[in-house]
Parts: structure tokens; sequence; C-alpha cells
């Protein structure tokens, strides 16, 4: 059965927040999901100028954090 989870982006300023979240069927599909998201980000985020690490964070329908994948340049 698939569930939803939410993706967001932090640092230590702030939080962008994902109201629209993905489904997958199980944590471990979440996961692969939010590297490509990850693969995809590195680049623009490269580009900005240095600041705080950004890390991705994973959420479960509940909330709960469920993942933690730092964001590298």
């Amino acid at each position: 059965m698939a569930a939803r989870f939410y993706f967001e982006l932090a640092n230590a300023e702030i939080t962008l927040h994902d109201t629209t979240g993905v489904e997958a069927a199980d944590l471990a599909e979440a996961l692969f999901e939010a590297r490509s998201v990850i693969a995809e980000m590195a680049d623009e985020i490269a580009e900005e100028p240095a600041g705080p690490p950004w890390t991705l964070l994973v959420r479960d329908e509940a909330g709960w954090l469920v993942g933690r994948l730092p964001i590298r340049k």
C-alpha cells in the first residue's frame, strides 16, 4: 500500500515545507526519490553564494521525520 512522504528543504536559517508530497510504496522508495531530488538541486545550490548547508528532510504522512539527507555541492 502506497504512503505519502513529504520533502522539506532546510538549513540553519529557513525551512521550505512540501505541502504536496509524493506517493511511494515504502520508505526505501521515498529515500530513492529524495536522492533524485538532491541530484537535481545540487547544481542549483552550487551556483548560490556560500551560506549555511542545506539538508533534505523526509517526513511521513503523520509528520514524523523519517530521513535526513545532506545536500552537497
